[in-house]
């Protein structure tokens, strides 16, 4: 079985969810390598430290270091700039490997969380790619 490898982008509501999610899986299917929070007084961070995976507050230094490792790049932030700043990096760098989660993904796999509750989607007007 190939493991996938993430990074996280935003660790608040939503990230951080999956993020919680994502540790409790087995490590040898999926690992979460990486994140990008600039709040550092989330707790997260530093559960993240603990676990000894980096919080890189500006994402694109995580995408220099860890490159085509990532598999899968989950932007929470729902930012429409953050999603195109990505995808110039990755670009930029010549990663044709790793992938850009969608916004409509991201609410696809959130409905799959166990528990999960109504996502306020006023300000998410375009949830495509």
């Amino acid at each position: 079985m190939r493991k996938i490898t993430i990074l996280m982008i935003g660790l608040g509501r939503i990230g951080g969810k999956f993020y919680q999610q994502f540790k409790e899986m087995n490590p040898e299917q999926v690992q979460v390598i990486a994140i990008s929070e600039p709040n550092m007084d989330n707790p997260l961070v530093a559960d993240a430290e603990q676990r000894g995976i980096t919080n890189f507050p500006a994402f694109e230094d995580a995408i220099d270091q860890f490159g085509e490792q990532i598999d899968i790049i989950m932007d929470t932030s729902n930012r429409p700039e953050i999603k195109q700043a990505i995808r110039e990096k990755l670009q930029q760098t010549n990663n044709q490997h790793s992938v850009v989660v969608p916004m409509v993904v991201d609410y696809l796999m959130w409905y799959l969380l166990p528990g999960s509750e109504a996502i306020p989607q006023s300000h998410h007007t375009d949830i495509g790619y």
